[in-house]
């Protein structure tokens, strides 16, 4: 309380001194500045008459030199007057009379503010100086307890133990030969016992290791079997990993004539179309992660306006690969940034470099939405094998409209690009099954309207899963 008043104190006498001070400075400048409100302590002035007049008392008026001198430039003026006197100025002093003013008001304000500013900070210091030191009493007090309260606790534990120890001597003095003996035989077969408890655990965890075992071969015996691996030389040149692969890769050749395996090998543009519920996007994500886990291709990037949607569902198993999101919140600019960055891709890649895999999805509604749409398309099928890019495409339908208002590409689209037409019941549900187009035979004629089926592992989370600790089980 004392360094609180001595504080309040010096700042009273900062204030009268600086009161003071302003008071006289603010006396000064008001008083220097009272004869600059005559003009004829500043200026010259001229004493003039009508010259019809008889230019004596109240006919003579008084005007400042320069003003007059202004209006005698009217020669019709000039020649109505009479110049009776000039009058010179009072003091030529005046002049320096205002700047002693201004200056002497501008120092009075200055000293004012400075005053102002300078207290403010010393009461922002010294509230602050108060809460530290608040803090730090507050902090030794509850130091001070917690140490208290510490050595007491402590002191409570000693004593039970003290208490406790020469209690149970007691105790075990007033017992008779028997008494003891009885005793060590219990903790004998108490000792026994905690023995027996940890053998048994023991046990428990070696037949929990054998149970893993037996899991681990069994995986490893299923693998060998969807491999169609039975060799005990070839088990030891492979890893599981390899042999995932390859049964996977097995069962994509031996479905339906293989065109599952032609589309996950091969980098021809993939379009795939259907009504809403077919199952498309899902599709184009199992065939993606096929073309990533079998050929190592890289999933670069998805170009989709409803991604906000489908991250959750049909992208699912591919965010994890972190590919590049174009269109994402119904963006069509950003869309748009996707093409922009395929190009910027397609100038350094060529066939020597990674594949890597882009999907196009919502392409239906992609007409008249940016300048590069209709050239989506055309890029994508022109050469595709030179920048390695795995491409795939998904619309409502096949029409030029539907496929970014392209245009003059119908024979390229025919006959470079594998087309994927997806059913649905009438109700909207996928129904697994569709056409491919785009197939050839022996002699490299087209396969025009090939039936196709989804197997049933063709899933986007059965895919992931079979390199995740759940291979699919093709013979089920």
């Amino acid at each position: 309380m004392q360094e609180i008043k001595s504080f309040n104190e010096q700042l009273n006498r900062q204030r009268k001194t600086t009161t003071t001070l302003v008071g006289a400075l603010l006396a000064g400048g008001f008083m220097l500045s009272i004869s600059l409100f005559n003009d004829s302590y500043k200026f010259s002035e001229t004493l003039y008459c009508n010259k019809q007049s008889s230019c004596k008392g109240a006919d003579i008026k008084r005007g400042v030199s320069y003003l007059v001198d202004r209006e005698r430039r009217n020669q019709l003026f000039d020649n109505s007057i009479k110049v009776v006197k000039i009058l010179p100025k009072e003091d030529d002093t005046a002049v320096y009379f205002g700047i002693f003013s201004s200056g002497l008001l501008l120092t009075a304000y200055g000293v004012s503010k400075a005053l102002t500013n300078h207290q403010e900070k010393a009461v922002h210091s010294q509230f602050k100086m108060l809460k530290i030191r608040a803090l730090e009493n507050d902090l030794i007090e509850q130091t001070h307890i917690d140490l208290f309260g510490f050595t007491k606790s402590n002191q409570a534990e000693i004593t039970k133990q003290v208490i406790a120890r020469q209690t149970s001597e007691t105790i075990q003095a007033m017992k008779s030969d028997g008494e003891l003996q009885l005793d060590h035989l219990n903790g004998t077969l108490q000792g026994e016992l905690s023995l027996k408890q940890h053998q048994l655990q023991l046990s428990e965890l070696d037949k929990d290791t054998v149970k893993n075992k037996l899991e681990t071969a069994e995986i490893k015996r299923k693998i060998d079997k969807l491999s169609g691996n039975n060799k005990a030389e070839d088990t030891t040149k492979s890893t599981p990993n390899e042999q995932l692969k390859q049964s996977l890769i097995n069962a994509l050749k031996s479905h339906e004539n293989s065109w599952l395996w032609y589309l996950v090998e091969s980098f021809t543009p993939i379009i795939i179309h259907g009504k809403a519920g077919s199952y498309k996007s899902y599709t184009a994500a199992a065939i993606a992660l096929l073309k990533h886990y079998l050929i190592d291709a890289k999933i670069e990037s998805i170009t989709d306006i409803d991604y906000d949607q489908n991250k959750n569902d049909a992208w699912k198993f591919l965010v994890p690969l972190e590919p590049n999101i174009y269109g994402q919140g119904i963006d069509w600019e950003s869309y748009n940034d996707g093409y922009i960055a395929a190009i910027e891709r397609s100038k350094h890649r060529t066939l020597k470099d990674k594949p890597i895999v882009s999907i196009w999805d919502e392409l239906t509604n992609a007409k008249g939405k940016f300048d590069n749409a209709p050239n989506i398309v055309p890029f994508v099928i022109a050469t595709p094998r030179k920048r390695n890019e795995h491409c795939i495409l998904i619309s409502h339908n096949l029409t030029q409209d539907c496929l970014g208002g392209c245009s003059g590409i119908s024979d390229p689209i025919k006959t470079q690009t594998y087309r994927l037409n997806l059913k649905t019941t009438p109700q909207a549900k996928p129904l697994f099954k569709g056409i491919l187009e785009g197939l050839v035979d022996g002699d490299g004629n087209e396969l025009e309207q090939h039936p196709i089926t989804l197997p049933d592992w063709l899933r986007p989370e059965k895919i992931y899963q079979h390199f995740h600790g759940k291979p699919i089980d093709f013979d089920s």
